[in-house]
């Protein structure tokens, strides 16, 4: 139940953000179970679970040199 309504939560979240920007996007999800949730819905067309950490490398990379 948990899960599904997790499911249900991305669809909907991602149906209004569409429906205020007029406009098709692409869905990205992140963190760890970024792949279960992507694998069992149509409306995420990527997932990445280590999208933030590398982020966070870069962002950690780019202050060493100031």
């Amino acid at each position: 139940g948990i899960f599904w309504g997790y499911i249900g939560m991305i669809e909907g979240l991602t149906q209004r953000m569409k429906e205020e920007f007029g406009a098709e996007m692409t869905v990205i999800a992140t963190g760890g179970l970024a792949t279960l949730f992507a694998e069992s819905t149509d409306v995420i067309q990527h997932s990445d679970s280590d999208l933030t950490l590398r982020g966070l490398l870069a962002i950690h990379k780019r202050n060493q040199t100031i």
